[in-house]
């Protein structure tokens, strides 16, 4: 979703003043604090339609809309495709009235870590501590690539998403500057190949952004993949702009790589092809397509366009087009 600045109080009381629920920001605290004890505390950043709390001495516990329930099947297959990185999540039931918009209640175990968001500044000041998070990240989608597609896909489930890939685009194109046009097309005609069956087709998370990736600051290591609400099913390399928000970030100025963001680039790839087995520049063609693919939907579509799986992060600003300015070229 959007990185917006605010007020956390603000925001969970806005969550529950404009949501016709039976269930209270009390009701919810005090099923925290009820089944798993100690301080019950809000995360610092809320979701636009859940609200979720710390409570006890690892635990997440989060209250969602009933209009955007998890995906259990999706977050079992996240957490067998990357054990070390996902968190074990269950499902306790509502809280409130049925009648009345009831919340859905999920537990997670709570993961060690800062928010990479917080955390990319220092890192950036020892290039060790840089390369051990391209090392996390290069192996977060390498076992996408090897072991990300769900066992039961079968052609009827392949159609179904390439047709609303399909319909993402044909939004994108009627709604983008002349200038990513060009770009535009190249996606669209590459989209049959990409779901050939001869490409991966993987478990993609719906927003990897920098809040959502966590990292130790003292390794560089990548402790969690969070926020797993819009996971889907789509060809590999969809959400790799998560690599250059690792390489560089944007500034009022307008777009910063690190200055040796070429050389932590070429170290990714190169861990990634040595976990992977190998690709061909076949391969390579088709990840470098699907990469650009995935950048156009996050930035070139807003996050409340009616259309399901990644999230977008265009708005009314359109200030989400200065990183497709860049990444698109670097694609």
């Amino acid at each position: 979703m959007p990185l917006v600045y605010y007020n956390i109080d603000a925001s969970i009381t806005e969550f529950f003043s404009n949501l016709s629920t039976s269930a209270t920001r009390a009701q919810c605290d005090e099923f925290a604090s009820k089944h798993f004890g100690g301080s019950i505390e809000p995360v610092p950043l809320q979701g636009v339609t859940s609200y979720t709390v710390t409570a006890g001495r690892d635990k997440i516990v989060q209250f969602r809309e009933p209009i955007s329930l998890l995906n259990m099947e999706m977050l079992a297959l996240a957490k067998k495709v990357h054990p070390d990185v996902v968190a074990s999540c269950t499902f306790h039931g509502f809280i409130g009235e049925p009648s009345s918009n009831a919340l859905a209640i999920y537990v997670m175990n709570r993961l060690p870590g800062d928010n990479y968001i917080s955390a990319r500044a220092s890192l950036a000041n020892t290039t060790a501590l840089q390369l051990t998070t391209m090392k996390s990240l290069a192996r977060f989608f390498a076992q996408s690539w090897q072991m990300g597609k769900p066992a039961n896909l079968d052609q009827a489930d392949i159609s179904v998403i390439l047709e609303a890939c399909s319909c993402r685009f044909d939004h994108i194109s009627g709604t983008i500057p002349s200038r990513f046009l060009p770009a535009v097309t190249k996606v669209r005609n590459f989209l049959p190949t990409l779901f050939s069956g001869k490409y991966p087709l993987v478990l993609t998370h719906g927003d990897l952004n920098e809040m959502n990736i966590l990292v130790d600051p003292g390794s560089g290591n990548i402790t969690g993949i969070v926020d797993w609400a819009e996971a889907s099913i789509l060809p590999f390399g969809f959400t790799l702009f998560a690599l250059d928000n690792a390489l560089g970030s944007m500034h009022a100025s307008g777009w910063k790589y690190f200055d040796n963001s070429d050389y932590l680039r070429r170290e990714f790839w190169g861990i990634f092809r040595d976990l992977v087995g190998g690709l061909s520049d076949s391969e390579m063609e088709l990840i470098r397509v699907a990469r650009m693919a995935g950048t156009f939907i996050r930035y070139g579509s807003p996050y409340d366009s009616g259309l399901k799986g990644m999230a977008g992060v265009r708005d009314a600003t359109d200030a989400s087009l200065k990183y497709l300015d860049i990444l698109i070229q670097e694609g």
